[in-house]
């Protein structure tokens, strides 16, 4: 009789803290995807905390035009979440963050955070995102086109063999909708003109590479049923690092 009774206390208890687990319920997440576009640094380390103390020695840092995605790809609570983002390794308590961002996360959603500018005069562009849906049957890729050069003029986006342009005007923080492009085994690849929208002077080019498809067996295909983002950045005039270049961005 004592060990029945002892079970069904042990029972009992089991199903309070099953229902005391249950009164406090997971919060739902958000996703943000954060790059690095400021021209002049070569990384830069996120706090998620604010103003509180964190370890930065643990953090991830954002490489300059770094499209490798565990960089910079975050799952985080829905509800207010700030974000201070500072130039690497000037991460001091004395020194201050480059931005200071509280972004209001809804259940479910996704949002991608460029930081570009300068390292003297950074900036930001903050984008909930809706992605296209590639059905299985269709071999297809969403690609879009993002000013992200500061000191650029509108830019507009030319596919080679074209003649009407994919983006006909993309003033600084500016970014076109999504164009889906079919992509299959008949298909060269496509190479993306970047010009200046009044002068129609040649900025630079993107020839995408893996739109052939099948892919080799060594790797992923990086385009079937993926959207992409094609972002122009750095400054007129720059060389090197800082020169105008295209970034991947992968959601």
């Amino acid at each position: 009789m004592k060990k029945q009774l002892f079970i069904y206390a042990l029972l009992s208890g089991m199903m309070l803290m099953s229902c005391g687990k249950q009164d406090v319920l997971p919060r739902q997440a958000a996703a943000v995807n954060i790059m690095n576009a400021v021209v002049g640094s070569s990384y830069l380390a996120t706090n998620f905390k604010g103003g509180l103390p964190y370890d930065y020695y643990y953090t991830f840092v954002l490489g300059y035009a770094d499209a490798s995605l565990p960089t910079r790809h975050y799952s985080m609570n829905a509800g207010e979440q700030p974000i201070w983002i500072y130039n690497y390794p000037d991460t001091t308590a004395k020194d201050e963050p480059l931005v200071k961002l509280n972004l209001h996360l809804a259940a479910g959603s996704i949002h991608m955070v460029y930081v570009t500018g300068t390292l003297a005069k950074p900036d930001t562009l903050l984008t909930e995102e809706s992605l296209p849906y590639h059905p299985a049957g269709d071999s297809t890729t969403s690609i879009r086109f993002i000013n992200l050069s500061p000191g650029s003029g509108p830019v507009k986006v030319v596919q080679r063999g074209k003649s009407a342009p994919e983006a006909a005007s993309l003033p600084f923080k500016t970014q076109s909708a999504f164009i889906t492009y079919p992509v299959n085994a008949h298909l060269d690849e496509y190479v993306f003109e970047f010009r200046d929208a009044a002068t129609d002077a040649l900025i630079t080019t993107f020839t995408t590479t893996g739109v052939h498809y099948p892919p080799p067996s060594s790797g992923q295909q990086p385009w079937l049923y993926q959207n992409r983002a094609l972002a122009l950045i750095g400054i007129p005039g720059g060389t090197g690092k800082q020169k105008q270049q295209v970034m991947i961005v992968k959601y």
